[in-house]
């Protein structure tokens, strides 16, 4: 009978936890798509996967619920068997093969799929994917926004309610239900994360701390959850299955359970550990000896937290002021230090080497400060504010100062502004590293302070002429001179690096004026370079050309020189010849001035020896084209 009851409660259970669990299933799957595919707003982006998380969580623990309490009520399915007709005997081979063929398939036949593996499956995976989430709401980065804070907080403390209402249902139904007390320990879990959330959400909207570090608690706390879900999924696959009628849902939470607002029961852990696996943990030796020693461990152990707080290492680029028994002793640098222990002895820190740089600035709402987005604005199109260097347009952020000026015979006041940044850094001394300690609170707000001062004064004594034609050089020389006097004459400790000047804007009647002033400035310089490279041109062309005539006229003279050296060498050879054959050289040579003029040459020889019968005709006809001959022919006679 009692078991009868059993059943019957786990039927009529089955079906709200199927609701739920889909309810759940839905609800996550459609927050992790809108934080994917949806919003791009990082705030509401992290709480949909952070809400995501929770609802596949909870959908991990009642859909298995669901299907162990539906397969213990329908109880174990009938084993199927295989019959086969009597025929033909085949070979021994031949039914060995079939025999393992029918083994395999009787006991995949016979596995409960739906009742012994889907529920591992769904709180694997939805385990699974949780974790996913959450490992992409770790790293986000929520900025302060007062509507959405106060809405995220209200929104959540309703939501929290329905989930308190269900959880209590489940603590009321006990031992009754078989699922009851794991799902009642799993409910838990939404509500500490959203009542979690919402206080977070609170803490910005007040403008105070520790937000980041209440929703990181949990995150961590979900995912230790999701993480065992996923462990007991995989153990699951390598224990024995208990019988029907007495199998749980294994989608329990231990860590879930230790969510309440008193000390965790010892004596239930201890019954349910006997009762599960028969073993009595107050018998244990074991666990007794670890129950006395369990206060001089912990005891010891904060002994020697403590002590280790007199033990410190510093860095390369790190040092601190030592404070014992709250007088400063000495400045330590990069090493490992002992000393005495919190509250003892007290380390400041002190920044070593690191340069800063803080811009003098209005920081009011039409402060306009350099984003991302501004520097990654169309390059043809409009310039963002951030980066707007036009003097004709206000610059937010810049600090303005009133100079006095003349205008039409009157004296009256102008509008100044000007974009100035000064690098700053904390003395690499020992007195320094004291003094940045010991004599300043916030060095940002000093130096900034401390600069507005002096810009106000010098502003207050010069004139809007006198400001626009200065040399900015000295001007910044002499600034961070002065304003590095003031840092050592109140012991700060400060070391002013450098004044950047970004630009001194004019008030914007006076702007199209000077920007016209300047436009000559440039323009001059611009000719005076125009005509100092044309000047340049000219000369190297000159003497290109000067060059090239030098160089040729050398070439001449050597080409003369030599010509006049072969004829020597030509006439002196003629000379020793003719002194050494005389006529015989002058005959020689008068030949071969012969041959050499009558060289393919028509000749016409006479000679006083040729008889007349004998003597040729002299053709005076000119040859025809391409016939050859000498224009002598024979006579015909």
């Amino acid at each position: 009978m009692p078991r009868q009851n059993q059943e019957q409660n786990a039927a009529r259970l089955s079906y709200p936890e199927l609701w739920n669990g889909l309810l759940f299933l839905v609800a996550g799957a459609g927050l992790l798509a809108a934080a994917l595919l949806g919003h791009r707003q990082p705030a509401l982006t992290r709480l949909f996967f952070e809400l995501g998380a929770l609802a596949l969580v909870m959908a991990a623990g009642f859909l298995p619920a669901f299907l162990t309490a539906r397969a213990r009520a329908r109880g174990a399915m009938p084993r199927r068997t295989l019959a086969r007709r009597g025929g033909r005997a085949s070979p021994p081979l031949v039914e060995k093969l079939r025999a393992v063929v029918d083994r395999l398939w009787l006991s995949l036949v016979n596995i409960d799929w739906i009742g012994d593996w889907l529920a591992v499956a769904a709180s694997f995976v939805l385990g699974l994917v949780a974790l996913l989430a959450l490992r992409r709401a770790w790293p986000g980065v929520v900025l302060p926004g007062l509507l959405f804070d106060e809405l995220t907080a209200g929104i959540l403390i309703a939501a929290a309610f329905p989930l308190l209402v269900l959880e209590r249902r489940y603590a009321g139904l006990g031992e009754r239900a078989p699922e009851a007390p794991m799902l009642e320990r799993l409910c838990r879990l939404p509500l500490l994360g959203l009542v979690g959330f919402s206080l977070a959400a609170g803490l910005r909207w007040l403008g105070l701390p520790y937000s980041g570090w209440i929703e990181h608690a949990v995150i961590i706390v979900t995912g230790l959850v999701a993480i065992e879900l996923v462990l007991r999924s995989l153990v699951y696959l390598f224990v024995p299955l208990a019988p029907l009628e007495t199998r749980r849902s294994h989608a329990d939470s231990f860590i879930a359970g230790l969510i309440r607002p008193r000390i965790p029961d010892l004596t239930a852990l201890n019954a349910s550990v006997r009762k599960q696996f028969g073993i009595d943990l107050a018998r244990s030796w074991a666990l007794g000896f670890i129950r006395r020693a369990l206060v001089p461990l912990v005891l010891g152990m904060a002994l020697l937290a403590w002590l280790l707080t007199g033990v410190t290492a510093l860095g390369l680029n790190e040092r601190a002021v030592y404070e014992a028994f709250g007088q400063p002793q000495a400045v330590l640098h990069s090493g490992l230090h002992l000393h005495w222990p919190w509250p003892f002895g007290i380390l400041r820190p002190v920044e070593y080497g690191m340069v800063r740089e803080i811009p003098v600035q209005f920081t009011g709402d039409d402060a306009a400060p350099l984003t991302s987005a501004a520097v990654n604005s169309d390059i043809e199109g409009e310039a963002a504010p951030g980066i707007d260097r036009l003097w004709d347009s206000s610059h937010g952020g810049e600090g303005g100062y009133l100079v006095a000026s003349t205008a039409e015979g009157r004296q009256s006041f102008e509008a100044v502004d000007i974009d100035l940044s000064i690098v700053w850094r904390i003395g690499l001394s020992d007195n320094a590293a004291e003094q940045a300690v010991y004599g300043i609170a916030e060095p940002g707000a000093l130096i900034r302070s401390s600069a507005s001062q002096m810009l106000a004064r010098y502003f207050a004594r010069s004139t809007i002429g006198e400001i626009l034609g200065q040399n900015r050089e000295r001007f910044i020389r002499d600034f961070q001179r002065q304003l590095q006097a003031r840092m050592t004459s109140l012991d700060t400790g400060i070391d002013i690096m450098a004044i950047v000047v970004e630009g001194i804007h004019p008030p914007p009647k006076a702007a199209i004026a000077y920007q016209g002033v300047q436009a000559a400035a440039i323009e001059s310089v611009v000719k005076v370079s125009t005509a100092g490279a044309e000047s340049a041109r000219e000369m190297k062309m000159a003497g290109l050309v000067a060059n090239s005539t030098m160089n040729d006229a050398t070439a001449a003279a050597e080409e003369r020189v030599d010509a006049a050296k072969r004829d020597f060498t030509l006439f002196d050879g003629d000379r020793q010849a003719y002194q050494a054959g005389g006529a015989a050289f002058l005959f020689e040579r008068r030949l071969d001035r012969l041959h050499k003029g009558l060289l393919d040459k028509p000749l016409i020889i006479v000679d006083h020896r040729i008889e007349r019968a004998q003597g040729p005709t002299v053709n005076l006809i000119s040859p025809r084209a391409g016939a050859g001959g000498s224009g002598l022919t024979p006579r015909d006679d």
